[in-house]
């Protein structure tokens, strides 16, 4: 999407071991019509295809997944990271 990848090159930091940054408008801090714009985006890619929930991760993908089941009008799960160290001990 041509509008992401702009807002990126504008207002996106790069840092030490290709870790790009994008807390000033998708994390800490949110632009909702650019997470309007992104969620339009997923529903036309994927028009015709039969779905039921929105899943996604707990980092940056909640708040255009929650704009998309909102548009969509459909629950959104999140999958939370699991504690490797925990996984194997248990």
């Amino acid at each position: 999407m041509e509008l992401l990848k702009q807002r990126i090159l504008q207002d996106g930091r790069c840092y030490p071991g290709g870790i790009l940054k994008v807390d000033s408008f998708i994390n800490h801090q949110m632009d909702p019509m650019l997470m309007y714009r992104i969620a339009e985006e997923f529903i036309k890619r994927f028009e015709g295809v039969k779905i039921n929930k929105i899943v996604t991760i707990e980092a940056s993908g909640i708040a255009p997944a929650i704009m998309v089941g909102f548009l969509m009008q459909l629950p959104v799960v999140f999958v939370k990271k699991r504690n490797r160290k925990l996984w194997r001990t248990c």
